[in-house]
């Protein structure tokens, strides 16, 4: 029974709590029930929920995963379960550590807990059952202590003894591999390729490719959990772990650093031996089946060896056969891509070049097969070949051609419905989770593991705040990110968050962005404004927006104007072409929603219907004061993602029921409609300008030319910086009036001039110098205006 208010309160406050069951004691999510993992911090919880979950999961008991600087010792069966008599190891440690000490859950063991740093790789002393451990581990905790309750603490010294009496001596391998099976008989290669294959394949290959982003907090839990992976499959042999970590793509400078006596590297595998509990044993019976289980694609039948030619073709498909179902080539982008485990990435580190090297690593072993001398000159002579850069080069070359490498485009990002996470890919319309797919050839990746039920009060507080309390204008924003999951584009509007600073537009911006990882990109204001109108053909800008779900942009220029067109484009669901710098032209569908944080509005000159369907203005005019605004919110939304997500997904389903039955699946909201019809009315100066100067009068004319200077005046007193163009005035002036053109001019019916009007058109009468001295307004320049 958990004796909760003997555990400490330090231990309470930290979020690295699981849950378990008997019999296996595998770790689970408190949240979810799922299982949880000692090295994924999106899968524990705080102590409450911990402490809560055991009742509502039907959990056995909680645990705390050591890490951060907490150390935890155990002592196995090291109490008499009749007497309660503690033996001489238990006795030893007891006495030799004054942190928090308790009794395992059989009440046969002592578990102590302690502040400090572990002194070496070593963790296990079988003989002694003494084990202490820094990370990559959860203890179970009962709070129930032997005698009185001791605090929680830091014990650095008791820690340097016990590890000099009980682990210095083991230097990891010996004593655990002694009792494994002897390491198989298998070529690296070979076991790689069975690795690959294996349960674990998916993590062994991501890891071997180089990204463990997706599995991983750090490259250094990465790095111990290819090594663990490596034990498995190599028997627990240091000297063939650290061979084929070589080949990886975590293989980098800090692994031949020394931290004492020993490299990284030898740390890192020697607690991989140390930790190493089952080896891999290849079946004996049916052995040929058991090869065609494992072969690569393409590769011969079982029983013998695929014959390949001595060139570069039989290099080509050496390569296909070993590495084809995790690479690609796009000769359109004339770029590999490679399968990192949960998405297909762009190869910006030649990550298939060293896949090339391991290959040939892989063939010179073959030499060994070979008896005939003749034979073993040939093949050491196009090895040699192969091994060099023109080789490599012409391997590759000659594989990018080969059945199921090539791809186009259009083949990656098509599946609109599915949202790509740490932990798997959601089917966005169901919210059903599924394994990442090779097949979805998704190339992006949320950073964020997706547990459902998961919740976020502090994000769902910041909307509030954010919003005033508006609660029609927080849903809104809840159903706009939902849409931004999708990769459709139905709404066809792009999103102008507008007010002025301390306002948590950017705030609310950058945590989506965290939240969406790759599905989130920043264009430059400049990419969706008019000075790039004279930009023709298809734009690189464009093509790496390809696959993305958002697009931020930040600040623009005061005054600038829109590129409607583009944005008409960009917005409208068809088909638009772009290229990358030296690449091919491609066509591909947006998927992508614009969304501009600006304190200044851009210019729309448009006034039709076409371009302001498209605009939505989401007010955020709630200005923060500074004393209330907490410096570290952003830090602290970032531990809410995964409830964050879940939050963004509500919003995604009540978008998708919502367009079943209507044009739009964004809801109605008051703020954001009279914010946006401010906008247009505020971009619609010709109208003010009628208004002020003009009203009906049948039978009166107004010629067209002076028309337009009392225009101009009017523009020039009340500031505006880019007045319309004659031609354009024209035009506009007649959706307005009739028009009647004669020899001489042309004149506008049913036209009056108001007070305002006759004022300017007095204006216009009299000498410039006049109008100088009369000037009122700030902006009357001596200067000619520009024009839009």
């Amino acid at each position: 029974m958990l004796k909760p208010e003997n555990i400490p309160d330090e231990l309470k406050t930290l979020p690295r709590w699981v849950c378990y069951r008997l019999p296996d004691k595998t770790p689970l999510n408190p949240r979810t029930g799922g299982n949880a993992g000692s090295t994924l911090p999106g899968t524990w919880a705080d102590y409450k929920t911990a402490a809560e979950a055991v009742t509502r999961l039907g959990c056995t008991g909680i645990g705390f995963v050591l890490g951060g600087g907490i150390v935890g010792i155990d002592v196995d069966h090291c109490i008499d379960g009749a007497t309660g008599e503690l033996n001489e190891v238990a006795a030893a440690v007891l006495a030799a550590t004054k942190s928090y000490a308790e009794l395992s859950p059989s009440g046969t063991g002592l578990h102590i807990l302690c502040r400090g740093n572990k002194p070496g790789a070593a963790c296990k002393n079988t003989a002694a059952g003494f084990e202490m451990y820094a990370e990559g581990r959860y203890f179970t905790v009962t709070g129930n202590v032997p005698g009185e309750a001791r605090p929680f603490c830091e014990d650095q010294a008791a820690l340097d003894a016990l590890y000099r009496k009980y682990l210095k001596k083991e230097t990891g391998a010996p004593s655990v591999q002694r009792s494994l099976p002897a390491p198989p008989a298998l070529e690296d290669a070979e076991l790689v390729r069975r690795a690959a294959a294996g349960r674990d394949g998916a993590r062994f290959e991501a890891l071997m490719a180089g990204s463990w982003q997706g599995y991983y907090k750090s490259q250094s839990e990465a790095d111990l959990g290819l090594c663990n992976l490596l034990a498995f499959w190599f028997g627990a042999d240091a000297a063939r772990m650290d061979r084929v970590f070589r080949t990886s793509g975590l293989m980098r400078k800090k692994w031949n650093e020394k931290h004492g006596k020993e490299t990284y590297g030898q740390m890192t595998i020697g607690k991989a031996v140390a930790d190493c509990r089952e080896v891999y044993s290849p079946p004996q019976p049916d052995a040929a089946g058991m090869d065609a289980f494992f072969a690569p694609r393409g590769a011969a039948p079982a029983g013998r060896h695929k014959r390949y030619t001595q060139d570069d073709t039989g290099n080509a498909l050496r390569f296909a056969d070993a590495y084809g179902e995790r690479v690609r080539y796009s000769h359109t982008d004339k770029c590999w891509f490679v399968w990192n485990g949960a998405c297909w990435q762009r190869d910006e580190t030649d990550i298939v070049k060293r896949l090339a090297d391991a290959l040939l690593d892989g063939m010179e072993k073959e030499l060994f097969g070979l008896h005939d001398e003749d034979t073993v000159k040939a093949f050491k002579a196009h090895l040699r070949r192969s091994r060099s850069s023109r080789g490599k080069e012409a391997m590759l070359k000659e594989a990018q051609h080969l059945d199921g490498i090539p791809v186009t485009p259009n083949m990656f990002d098509r599946h609109k419905g599915l949202l790509n996470v740490a932990n798997g890919t959601v089917r966005l319309r169901t919210g059903e989770e599924q394994e990442h797919r090779r097949e979805d050839y998704l190339t992006r990746i949320a950073p964020v593991e997706y547990s459902a039920g998961t919740a976020c009060p502090m994000w769902e507080k910041f909307i509030g705040e954010i919003t005033g309390g508006d609660a029609q204008l927080a849903h809104y924003l809840q159903v706009m990110v939902g849409y931004m999951l999708s990769g459709s584009t139905q709404e066809q509007c792009v999103f102008f968050l507008y007010g002025d600073g301390a306002n948590g537009k950017s705030t609310f911006l950058d945590t989506l962005a965290a939240m969406l990882g790759d599905y989130a990109m920043n264009a430059q204001a400049e990419t969706l404004m008019e000075k790039n109108r004279s930009q023709g053909g298809a734009r690189s800008d464009i093509a790496r927006l390809k696959g993305a779900r958002l697009v931020t942009t930040s600040e623009t220029d005061e005054g600038v104007f829109l590129n409607e067109s583009l944005i008409k484009q960009l917005t409208g669901g068809d088909a638009i072409t772009a290229r990358f710098l030296y690449g091919k032209e491609f066509e591909f569908r947006p998927e992508f929603k614009i969304v501009m944080a600006t304190n200044h509005k851009p210019r729309i000159r448009g006034t039709d219907t076409g371009i302001w369907r498209r605009i939505r203005l989401v007010p955020f005019t709630q200005a923060i004061p500074e004393e209330k605004q907490d410096k570290r919110l952003p830090e602290k939304l970032l531990a809410e993602l995964p409830g964050i997500l879940n939050w963004a997904l509500e919003g995604c389903r009540q978008w998708v029921e919502a367009s079943k039955s209507s044009r739009s699946g964004l809801p109605e909201c008051e703020a954001v409609r009279t914010a946006t019809q401010e906008y247009r009315t505020e971009q619609d100066r010709l109208t003010v300008f009628l208004d002020d100067c003009t009203y009906p009068s049948a039978g009166q004319t107004l010629q067209a030319a002076v028309f337009y200077r009392i225009y101009r005046a009017w523009a020039q007193d009340n500031g505006e910086r880019f007045p319309v163009s004659s031609q354009r005035f024209g035009r506009e002036m007649k959706k307005h009036f009739a028009a009647r053109t004669t020899r001489a001019n042309t004149e506008y019916l049913d036209i009056g001039l108001t007070h305002s009007g006759h004022k300017y058109l007095n204006w216009t009468l009299q000498p410039a110098q006049n109008r100088r001295e009369q000037a009122k307004g700030p902006l009357w320049q001596q200067e000619k205006l520009p024009e839009s």
